[in-house]
């Protein structure tokens, strides 16, 4: 048995299908009882990957319902360890029923993702894919599901597992001047080859927090706060962003007193709209405080749509995160000419330049990377690849500081252990905690 594993030893059930009433419901079983509980729940003898139609029987072999019987045998499943799974009839009834019943039979019922956590800590996947289960699992859009099964195939690790691997090989080249000093090698004669392998371990790096920002938006969506002065057609392009009529437009000023949220899909992205009231001094208390709200809206926003009429136009300086928006052109005698990528003249009332908007936005996901490549991350990777990269950033200035070895050593080895925590090579049972109780129970 993996040593890991001792920890959580035992064999577990659950309902891994949802609650409540349906036409199948699905309990799952693993561990070391999984195999008797098969044969006393059917009166048969399991086959690995066999499925079997049958009665299963209560303790006084009174037949609590009839369904389909899957076994497979450890490690060949999806925890490492004998698993089965018994699908029957959806009944809420039906499923305690079998529940208590399994549960008679020396197994106990799982912890949120107490699943996945075996198949992790029996080598089945690394933590960054048992996270992508979750991942999956709460998709809330087809190109979100396809980038969480990305990560799930083992693709985001790969990309953090290639770093590592070219830290390792600049380890070796510090190692070997190290040990070898004082004797006439190629490896120690020639710090040029450290000073490269090191750069372009570094640019490595920059990609790989790139994809990594990516990926988290894929997989959390972004915050596009709309703001503006009174007036400019904030509510209506929120409205016409969202397809109904969720603000309240009025040509009076100040309609706007707090946030309206809506959560919506841009080219199969998820995003959350945010629209604010408009930006200027007021006596109204009210005001204020929705100014205040709109100002604190937009220090939290990925994106901010700072929205302006296209008739009062004057320039402005581009912000990081912000995409200006000239509206009411449908108002213009003459089309004024957009030099800046990052501005886009529409009408919020015709829809006139909202489609290229909507693509600029959806950019924001896919960036330098096709979506047919692109994967989930979560901020607490990202946390660790800094952390790594910081490390490296040391070890390389190290390098062409020429500073001491050995301190390099201990740079490098800290940015491994750092990329390590990513995938769970090196990682504590707090962390592994905290990741997966906030999986479904069941999976």
């Amino acid at each position: 048995m993996n040593k890991k594993i001792e920890k959580i030893a035992g064999t577990i059930v659950a309902l891994a299908s949802a609650k409540g009433a349906a036409g199948l419901a699905v309990i799952r079983v693993s561990g070391a009882q999984a195999k008797e509980i098969y044969t006393k729940l059917t009166k048969q003898t399991p086959r690995h990957m066999g499925a079997s139609y049958s009665g299963l029987y209560g303790a006084n072999n009174t037949e609590i319902d009839k369904g389909v019987s899957l076994f497979f045998e450890g490690p060949q499943s999806y925890t490492g360890e004998d698993v089965c799974e018994f699908s029957v009839h959806g009944s809420p009834v039906i499923v305690e029923l079998l529940l208590e019943r399994i549960k008679t039979l020396d197994a106990r019922q799982a912890q949120p993702g107490e699943f996945t956590k075996r198949a992790y800590l029996n080598n089945k996947m690394d933590l960054a894919q048992a996270e992508a289960v979750a991942d999956l699992i709460e998709s809330t859009s087809i190109r979100t599901a396809l980038a969480a099964k990305r990560s799930l195939s083992g693709e985001f690790s790969k990309r953090v597992n290639e770093i590592s691997s070219k830290i390792t090989k600049t380890r070796t080249l510090v190692e070997a001047m190290l040990d070898f000093s004082d004797q006439d090698l190629d490896e120690t004669k020639h710090p040029g080859t450290l000073v490269a392998t090191a750069k372009e371990t570094k640019k490595s790096f920059t990609t790989l927090i790139n994809q990594t920002r990516t990926a988290i938006r894929v997989r959390d969506g972004m915050v596009l706060t709309i703001m503006g002065q009174p007036n400019v057609g904030k509510s209506s392009l929120f409205n016409k962003i969202c397809g109904n009529d969720r603000a309240i437009v009025s040509s009076k000023a100040g309609t706007t007193r707090d946030i309206v949220s809506e959560s919506i899909s841009i080219d199969g992205f998820p995003v959350r709209v945010l629209d604010t009231a408009g930006l200027r001094e007021s006596k109204d208390d009210i005001e204020q405080e929705g100014v205040k709200r709109a100002v604190e809206a937009g220090e939290f926003a990925d994106i901010i749509l700072e929205v302006v009429d296209a008739r009062d136009c004057k320039n402005k300086q581009e912000q990081d995160n912000s995409i200006l928006v000239l509206n009411k052109c449908d108002l213009l005698k003459k089309t004024p000419k957009i030099e800046s990528k990052k501005t886009h003249l529409v009408s919020a009332k015709t829809g006139k330049g909202i489609d290229g908007l909507l693509d600029h936005i959806a950019a924001y996901f896919i960036e330098a990377e096709s979506s047919e490549t692109s994967i989930t991350a979560r901020k607490r990777h990202m946390r660790s690849i800094q952390k790594a990269h910081s490390a490296f950033s040391l070890a390389e200035r190290g390098i062409k500081e020429n500073k001491a070895l050995d301190l390099v050593a201990e740079d490098l080895l800290q940015a491994q252990n750092s990329l390590a925590e990513v995938t769970g090579e090196f990682s504590t049972e707090d962390m592994l905690e905290a990741i997966f109780k906030s999986f479904c129970i069941g999976k």
